[in-house]
């Protein structure tokens, strides 16, 4: 596996969704010294996380390998989505709120 193409396609992707690896991190499961050890390529990604990095980022895991190298979109924004359903009525602090009750919901059903 060409290591450095993954690396650069999983920095790149968390830099273009305004992610820090902290928050990676916790989409994946894993802590902020886990996610450095994976960008600067001294720990290796397991086939497991690699399809979580996959699905995080909505595409597909030969993109991320670097077999695949049509464009891709990246997923709409968190806010784009409550929007979406919600309309324009919905100020900022709202949207936080709306997005901070669902983050709490799918960790209260991951314990279930």
């Amino acid at each position: 596996m060409p290591d450095n193409v993954l690396i650069s396609r999983i920095i790149n992707l968390r830099e273009a969704n305004n992610w820090t690896q902290v928050e990676l991190g916790r989409k994946l499961n894993l802590d902020k010294s886990t996610m450095n050890k994976i960008e600067n390529g001294t720990r290796k990604v397991s086939t497991n996380e690699l399809e979580k990095i996959a699905d995080v980022f909505g595409v597909s895991t030969d993109y991320l390998l670097g077999r695949e190298h049509k464009e891709y979109e990246l997923p709409e924004s968190k806010s784009q989505t409550v929007a979406n359903h919600m309309g324009d009525n919905v100020s900022e602090d709202e949207m936080e709120n709306i997005l901070s009750y669902i983050e709490f919901i799918k960790q209260r059903n991951k314990k279930k």
